[in-house]
C-alpha cells in the first residue's frame, strides 16, 4: 500500500495578502479616478481603500495633491468650478458649488485656496469664511479687532494654512482629505489702508488659541491686488503689490516687509497685474514670473543669496517662449474657424492664476484658458471660448479619495 504525503497549501498570491496588496494600492497615481475604480473591484479592496490608516499613508506617499480645477468669478454668487483634468479624472463643476451669501446685501469674495480649503471674505459682517469644497463644511472667523476700516478706505486679503496638511508635505503625518476642519490652522489677514499715510497691516490667527496675534505694519506706496491670492514661499506668505513689488509676511519671525521687483525685469506691452505672478521655486523659495506680451514670453526670476557678497537679490533663471508651446491642434482649429484672425490676436496672453503645489501658471487667451506646468513646459487648454473674457482663477488642489459605497 502506497502512502502519499499530504500536500502543503499553495502559497498565497500577492493580491491575497492584505499587507502586500496595500503596498501595491498605495502606489496608484493620485488621480481622482484611481481609488474609485480600484474600490469597485471587490468588497475587500474597498475595505482597504476606505481605511483611514491607508488614506493617511496614501497622502503621505504622494505628498503633493493633484490640481483638480480652478474657481473663477466675481463674488461667490458668480463663482464656478472649472475642472482642469481630462476624463476619467474630470470632476463635474456641480460637485463643488460655491456657498452663497444669505442676503443680496452681502457680497462675498473668494480670495484663494490652500491645503484643501477656500478662503472667502465677508466685508459686510467683517468675517473670514473657511470653506471646504470636498465636504461643504464652513468655519467663520471674525476680522481682527483692530480692523475698523470700511471697504472704500481699505483693501484686504486673507490666506489659510492647515498645520496637518503642511506636515504631510514634510516628514510628519498629515490628515485624511475632508478632515481639515478637525485640525489646527493658521489664518493670515492683511489690510492696506488707502488713505494717507498709506500702510500695510497684517496679523496671524491661531485656531488652537482662537485669538489674533499682534498687528504688524509697514509703510507702502502701492496696494495689494485683491484678485491675486498669496503664495507660500519658505516660511512666508507673499502677495503681489501693484507695479510688481511683493509683500512678504514672515510667519516665523512675525515680520512684514516689501520686496522690490527685479530692476532688470522689463514688461513690454502694458504693465498690469496680469503681467506679474509670484511663484514658488523648485526648492521652495520665492520666485517671480514676468510676462512680455510682444515676445509672448515669460521670464522667471528667483530670489537668492549671493555666495560672494552674501546679499539677497533677484537672479534671472530661464525664459519660456509661449508661442512654441501652444498645441498645434488648438491653433489649427481656431484658424479654420476664424480664417481671417491674426495669430498675434489668437495668442494674446495674460497670467490669471497660480498653483503652488503643482507649480502651474494659469493663462487666459482669446481662445480659452490654459494651464502651464513650469516643470514640464506643457500647455493644456481646459476651457474653450473665442472672445476676451479674462478673469482671475483660484486653483484648487486636493486628494480626492472618494471610494464606492457598495
Amino acid at each position: 500500500m502506497i502512502r502519499r504525503r499530504p500536500s502543503s497549501p499553495a502559497p498565497a498570491t500577492p493580491l491575497e495578502d492584505d499587507d502586500l496588496l496595500e503596498e501595491i494600492l498605495l502606489r496608484l497615481p493620485p488621480h481622482p479616478s484611481s481609488l474609485l475604480r480600484a474600490s469597485a473591484v471587490c468588497a475587500r479592496w474597498r475595505r482597504l481603500l476606505s481605511d483611514r490608516r491607508f488614506l493617511l499613508r496614501f497622502v503621505k506617499h504622494h505628498r503633493k495633491p493633484p490640481l483638480l480645477g480652478c474657481f473663477s468669478g466675481v463674488g461667490c454668487r458668480d463663482t464656478v468650478f472649472n475642472p482642469t483634468l481630462p476624463a476619467p479624472d474630470r470632476i463635474p463643476a456641480a460637485r463643488f458649488p460655491a456657498p452663497r451669501p444669505p442676503s443680496s446685501h452681502e457680497h462675498w469674495d473668494l480670495v484663494g485656496c490652500r491645503h484643501g480649503l477656500a478662503v472667502i471674505l465677508n466685508p459686510q459682517r467683517k468675517e473670514v469664511i473657511l470653506w471646504h469644497p470636498l465636504t461643504g463644511h464652513q468655519r467663520r472667523v471674525p476680522y481682527p479687532p483692530w480692523f475698523t476700516g470700511h471697504r472704500t478706505s481699505h483693501e484686504h486679503h486673507a490666506s489659510v494654512l492647515c498645520a496637518a496638511a503642511a506636515a504631510a508635505a514634510g516628514e510628519e503625518d498629515g490628515h485624511v482629505p475632508g478632515e481639515c476642519h478637525l485640525h489646527p490652522f493658521k489664518l493670515a489677514f492683511v489690510s492696506c489702508k488707502l488713505i494717507e499715510p498709506a500702510e500695510l497691516c497684517a496679523c496671524l490667527y491661531l485656531s488652537e488659541s482662537a485669538a489674533w496675534g499682534d498687528m504688524i505694519t509697514t509703510p507702502t506706496t502701492s496696494s495689494i491686488y485683491n484678485g491675486m491670492p498669496s503664495v507660500m514661499a519658505g516660511n512666508a506668505l507673499c502677495w503681489l503689490l501693484r507695479g510688481g513689488n511683493i509683500l512678504e509676511f514672515d510667519l516665523e519671525s512675525q515680520s512684514l516687509g516689501v520686496i522690490v521687483r527685479p530692476a532688470d525685469a522689463h514688461v513690454n506691452g502694458g504693465d498690469t497685474f496680469w503681467t506679474w505672478q509670484v511663484i514658488r521655486t523648485e526648492d521652495g523659495g520665492l520666485g517671480l514670473a514676468v510676462l512680455s506680451k510682444p515676445q509672448l514670453s515669460i521670464q522667471l526670476w528667483e530670489r537668492k543669496r549671493s555666495c560672494s557678497a552674501g546679499v539677497v537679490g533677484w537672479e534671472p533663471q530661464r525664459t519660456i517662449r509661449l508661442n512654441k508651446l501652444f498645441p498645434s491642434t488648438v491653433l489649427k482649429d481656431v484658424i479654420q474657424k476664424f480664417p481671417g484672425m491674426k495669430l498675434a490676436c489668437i495668442t494674446e496672453v495674460v497670467m490669471v492664476g497660480y498653483d503652488e503645489d503643482a507649480n502651474v501658471i494659469v493663462l487666459a487667451t482669446y481662445i480659452g484658458d490654459f494651464t502651464l506646468r513650469l516643470d514640464q513646459l506643457r500647455l493644456t487648454r481646459f476651457t474653450r471660448r473665442y472672445d476676451r473674457d479674462f478673469k482671475t482663477f483660484y486653483p484648487y488642489s486636493s486628494f480626492y479619495t472618494t471610494v464606492t459605497s457598495s
